[in-house]
């Protein structure tokens, strides 16, 4: 092979090598997306006639009552987050939004502290103290919330 051909090739051959060096070691890399947590919407607290209590069912096992009253006809919605301690990790129940609309109480009797799936239901073991978060919307469509801590 001429001289030539043998420079050329070697030319060739460190225009690629350069290449592939430059884009998979010394090429800027795309920055990563910045995820910006939302800030959590704060809300005003319920009207201090609205009273809220959590306990033990004393009818079924692993099961808390959830019972709201001085409603007094001014809520139409109520949600809520029930989140507890179970053997070291944490656990939680949210609703959906439940129509309160004309009711002056709420009562919801059957919030189990344990997983279900497919008709077999876990029960979250040694539970002592449950954090609620309440989040009622008036008439108007304002909303408030209500939150505490109770030990069962």
């Amino acid at each position: 092979m001429p001289k030539n051909v043998v420079i050329g090739i070697f030319i060739v051959l460190a225009v690629i090598s350069g290449a592939v060096v430059y884009k998979t070691v010394l090429s800027p890399k795309p920055a990563k997306p910045v995820v910006e947590e939302q800030p959590q919407e704060t809300l005003p607290q319920v009207d201090a006639s609205v009273q809220v209590d959590v306990a033990k069912s004393k009818t079924k096992d692993n099961t808390v009552v959830l019972s709201v009253s001085g409603l007094a006809s001014r809520y139409t919605l109520i949600r809520y987050e029930l989140s507890y301690d179970s053997q070291g990790i944490t656990q939680g129940v949210t609703s959906k939004p439940l129509d309160v609309g004309g009711k002056d109480s709420f009562v919801r009797d059957d919030i189990y502290l344990g997983t279900c799936s497919r008709n077999v239901c876990r029960p979250h073991l040694g539970v002592k103290k449950v954090s609620v978060v309440l989040e009622f919307t008036d008439t108007s469509g304002k909303k408030s919330q209500f939150s505490k801590d109770y030990t069962l």
